[in-house]
């Protein structure tokens, strides 16, 4: 076993025994721990049992959770996106029962499922504001890994390749990538002192790795964060704002490479070449088609992977892939007409109340923080969770992100902030009561 094996281990294990010690936020870091190092794709991971790292935290984490004391509640429908969520895994179950194909929908069942699970998990297992946090910084030494993979070993070229299960691509790697370094900028608004500091020098290298993917659409969604970000800028940390926005620009003008401005030109025509980006080109023409696909089934949808199984017919020959010596196809490249095309009118309302809900949430907690002493932790923190949502969709828009997990912490992490911010501002008002869990229940 290699030292890096063994230091895996010895992480990874303290974590969950530290979780079944009654602290299941450490059986949470564990679980992030094996996503970004993901054992099974490295090489020192080849040495190690055949064990499914991440599901294994998640179930000791489940039992750190159920252990702890009766007398603190559960958190199970609390709050309306846990309830739309609910629904929307019902609905997708339903569909197994008309979809395209039952195998291939069955999978994304199975995904939804876990989806459900992981939302009890995070919410139940961050119980403070510093749980909160370090889930936050968690989230960003792993993306700060992924850039070091790519900045070591990877051989030129976009990133890709470096990521964890799920995270193969260039696209999905950098939406994820991006949507973490947006809501960690913002633990720099937090008073945590001189501290704070010491997450710069991770910020830029996260900011590195996006770059470092070459995705427009990725970049294209951090320059619409940045102008969202005008609108919601913390009251208690405008001067904040106003300096680490500044610097930010800076370090995005320095880091962005040539290749990337190429792939800029490529979309017009203006490349080395002179030739328009075929896959640019193509991304009008599968939208089209997935027009076509969802005027054939609108409310209902095709089922998980329709655009896939349905672009043979619908998108010309010219536009479509082969892989792995299979039938020509072609996936779709928007998470909008993606929802549309598998999930028709009903799946695809459900899963954006849940967005419209969490956006709604945060708005409220920027206006109505002014005339209220809350937590400057929690303020910053639910604006940065709105705005890397905004950037995780926007991104979306250019590649389907409808499979990455990452959204689903967003969702359970926005509705849970928003809770601990009105919790907080009853028991001000009328004294620690029963009426403060009142005040967050179906909020």
């Amino acid at each position: 076993m290699s030292l890096t094996a063994l230091f895996y281990v010895l992480v990874y294990f303290f974590g969950l025994f530290k979780a079944l010690l009654g602290k299941p936020i450490f059986g949470l870091y564990a679980y992030f721990f094996a996503f970004y190092l993901h054992a099974p794709s490295r090489w020192w991971g080849k040495g190690l049992p055949d064990v499914r790292w991440s599901l294994l935290a998640a179930a000791v984490t489940l039992v750190a959770i159920f252990l702890r004391p009766r007398s603190e509640k559960k958190i199970w429908f609390n709050f309306v996106e846990n309830k739309l969520f609910f629904m929307f895994v019902i609905y997708i179950v339903f569909q197994t029962i008309w979809a395209l194909n039952l195998d291939i929908h069955l999978e994304y069942v199975f995904l939804v499922l876990k989806f459900s699970i992981l939302i009890f998990i995070i919410q139940n297992s961050i119980r403070s504001e510093k749980d909160l946090v370090g889930v936050l910084v968690v989230n960003l030494l792993g993306v700060c890994y992924f850039t070091f993979l790519g900045m070591t070993s990877h051989s030129g070229g976009r990133l890709e390749g470096i990521g964890t299960s799920g995270l193969e691509s260039a696209n999905q790697l950098g939406q994820h990538m991006a949507t973490v370094l947006t809501f960690s900028a913002y633990l720099l608004l937090c008073d945590f002192g001189k501290k704070k500091y010491l997450l710069i020098l991770p910020i830029v290298i996260a900011l590195n790795g996006v770059l470092l993917t070459e995705s427009r659409g990725v970049i294209l969604s951090l320059a619409v964060v940045g102008l969202c970000s005008l609108l919601v800028v913390p009251a208690m940390a405008k001067k904040q704002y106003a300096f680490y926005a500044i610097m930010g620009s800076l370090a995005g003008v320095v880091l962005i490479g040539p290749q990337i401005i190429e792939r800029f030109d490529s979309m017009r025509g203006l490349g080395e070449s002179g030739e328009q980006d075929s896959s640019a080109a193509s991304r009008m023409v599968i939208i089209n088609a997935q027009i076509d696909m969802f005027l054939e089934r609108p409310l209902l949808g095709h089922g998980h992977k329709g655009t896939v199984l349905l672009s043979n017919q619908f998108i010309p020959d010219k536009y479509l892939t082969t892989s792995g010596g299979g039938q020509a196809r072609r996936a779709s490249h928007n998470f909008l007409f993606a929802l549309l095309v598998d999930h028709g009118l009903i799946g695809t309302s459900l899963y954006l109340m849940i967005i419209f809900s969490c956006t709604r949430k945060v708005w409220h907690i920027h206006r109505s923080s002014k005339d209220n002493d809350d937590s400057r932790v929690l303020v910053v923190v639910i604006i940065g969770l709105g705005l890397a949502l905004v950037c995780f969709m926007v991104a979306g828009m250019g590649s389907n992100n409808k499979k990455l997990e990452i959204d689903i912490w967003l969702y359970a992490m926005i509705a849970l902030v928003y809770g601990k911010i009105v919790q907080s501002r009853l028991e001000r008002k009328f004294g620690a009561s029963s009426k403060s869990q009142e005040g967050i229940e179906n909020s």
